[in-house]
């Protein structure tokens, strides 16, 4: 009984023991790190990693990371609105997110130890101006490495960021500052009044997003447009790198406009589509090189919006004929790219084959005369051209692009001389009717798939379609086939109503949808037909989503 007794004893002796054991060694590990904070100074001391404790002293003002520290938490020092001044020893191998957020710093240096960083680390650091950090840091969103998020607000005054290791362009975009200095070890890159260019310095890589200007060293001789058009990442959302920059100034020694290289995983994002909606929304060029060929100068509207008359300013050699009267045109004067004049009746030159894109559109342009031997007239030729009335277009005329004349709220009359091939959707929209010369027999239409909606068969849909009115036109008659020959077997014919629209129903979709359409005229009974459009393969991809 005595030695049951013993036992018991000795049991509960062994089980406080460990349960007290358990206890001193938690204690015992998560002292291993300790914040002590005298007189405004936190220092962070011990061996491993620092706790995630975040009920410090808000008004501290300097940080002290002392060695054998190896990691600062999330949110470490966020919201310490008086902190200014950090050291960080270079056992330190990580920081959380958000780890100074919300800080009074002016400047901070993560020592090249640090591996990795967490996301919005210096975030809303209103006073922050200089950052040396490693080039090479792995940026990460959590524990997932592939969708990290903006460092540094993209409102800050960063003026520089200082890299201390050789720079891994994959992380260019997280960084938001005037100037970019690599290291000089770096056996890549090399930095040049704040601007990245390959090693030679003949190649220019990348413009920080805080530049208003970048003045291109000389000796540089390719200038490449993803220096501009880098992508960025803010929260998750993508944006142009250089949303502020204006002006770019090319030395003599410029010979190449790159459109491909010095390309991340991270694609580029266009300039010309996110400015597109603004007329004043350009970059402007400064050109010393003034035999710059015209495929390398007509990329820089293309890529940057820039204005064809500015160009033509700056490098009047590649241009070609026709601007006293405000006609741009490149040198061998084929393509009318952009019409500068004030006359609101023109007659567009003899020679030109092509209308660029946004030629005349918005103009107070009323009356143009197109010359024969014209072929194309580019997208949004004409758009929004208010006053234009009425158009004559040539028998030359073979392709007219997407809203070519829409938005011409009062044009009413288009003469076709002939029959294009090619006419895009809504190249018209918005014009009331058309009218042609001679009989039905010789007038042309199109038809567009404008909505189309789900049955409750499959792959059985009902679908609207509206065709171009002919002012001569009594009705249309509308073809939909699986095939470009129009069968028996593959075509179904629909006639359309002289309003120009028909709700198709039960239509079964196959992989390829081709529609053809013609007008008629009546005389008592009996149908007159004009001629069918060329067979249009599903402009809008519909079969393709179904």
């Amino acid at each position: 009984m005595m030695n049951q007794r013993k036992r018991s004893i000795l049991f509960l002796l062994f089980t406080a023991g460990l349960f007290a054991g358990v206890l001193f060694c938690t204690e015992t590990t998560q002292a291993k790190v300790k914040t002590t904070i005298k007189n405004g100074v936190c220092t962070v001391s011990g061996k491993g990693a620092m706790t995630d404790d975040t009920s410090y002293n808000k008004k501290i003002k300097k940080v002290i990371i002392k060695d054998g520290v190896t990691s600062l938490p999330e949110e470490a020092f966020a919201g310490c609105l008086k902190l200014k001044e950090i050291s960080i020893a270079d056992s330190v191998k990580s920081i959380g997110a958000c780890a100074f957020m919300q800080t009074d710093l002016r400047e901070i240096t993560i020592p090249n130890s640090v591996k990795k960083l967490g996301n919005s680390v210096l975030s809303s650091c209103k006073k922050l101006t200089k950052v040396k950090m490693p080039g090479n840091v792995k940026i990460i969103y959590g524990s997932d490495e592939y969708f990290p998020v903006f460092q540094f607000d993209v409102d800050s005054p960063v003026k520089t960021i200082e890299l201390t290791s050789s720079l891994n362009l994959e992380i260019f975009m997280y960084l938001s500052a005037e100037n970019i200095v690599v290291s000089k070890n770096d056996p890549k890159y090399t930095s040049i009044d704040g601007l990245l260019y390959t090693k030679d310095g003949k190649s220019l890589v990348r413009i920080p997003n805080l530049r208003k200007k970048a003045v291109i060293a000389d000796g540089c001789e390719e200038f490449c447009t993803t220096a501009v058009e880098w992508a960025g990442d803010d929260d998750g959302d993508p944006y142009m790198g250089c949303e502020d920059l204006k002006t770019i100034v090319l030395p003599e020694s410029i010979r190449t406009i790159n459109t491909k290289k010095h390309l991340t995983r991270w694609g580029t994002s266009s300039y010309a589509e996110e400015h597109h909606t603004d007329k004043t929304d350009y970059i402007s060029f400064t050109i010393a090189n003034k035999n710059m060929p015209w495929e390398q100068v007509s990329l820089l509207h293309k890529k940057f919006n820039t204005p064809y008359e500015t160009l033509q300013k700056e490098v009047p050699a590649v241009f070609g004929p026709g601007a006293e009267q405000g006609f741009i045109t490149p040198k061998d004067g084929t393509v009318l790219l952009k019409y500068v004049g004030k006359d609101d009746n023109v007659c567009i030159p003899q020679g030109i084959t092509k209308i660029e894109k946004n030629a005349f559109a918005s103009s107070t342009l009323k009356n143009v005369v197109f010359p024969e031997g014209l072929e194309k007239i580019g997208e949004n030729a004409f758009a929004n051209c208010k006053k234009l009335t009425k158009v004559t277009i040539p028998k030359s005329v073979d392709i007219i692009d997407q809203d070519a004349f829409s938005k011409c709220k009062n044009l009413k009359k288009i003469t076709f001389k002939g029959t294009p091939s090619d006419i895009s959707p809504y190249a018209f929209d918005g014009t009331a009717v058309v009218s042609e010369p001679g009989s039905i027999k010789t007038q042309y239409t199109w038809a567009v798939l404008d909505r189309l909606k789900s049955t409750r068969k499959k792959s059985v849909f009902n679908g609207t379609f509206h065709c171009l009115r002919l002012k001569s036109a009594d009705g249309y008659e509308l073809q939909i086939s699986s095939t470009k020959k129009f069968t028996k077997k593959t075509t179904k014919t629909f006639a359309v109503k002289k309003d120009g629209k028909r709700v198709c129903r039960n239509l079964k979709l196959p992989n390829d949808l081709y529609l053809r359409i013609r007008p008629y005229k009546l005389t008592g009974s009996e149908k007159t037909y004009g001629k069918w459009t060329y067979a249009d393969y599903d402009t809008w991809g519909y079969a393709d989503e179904t």
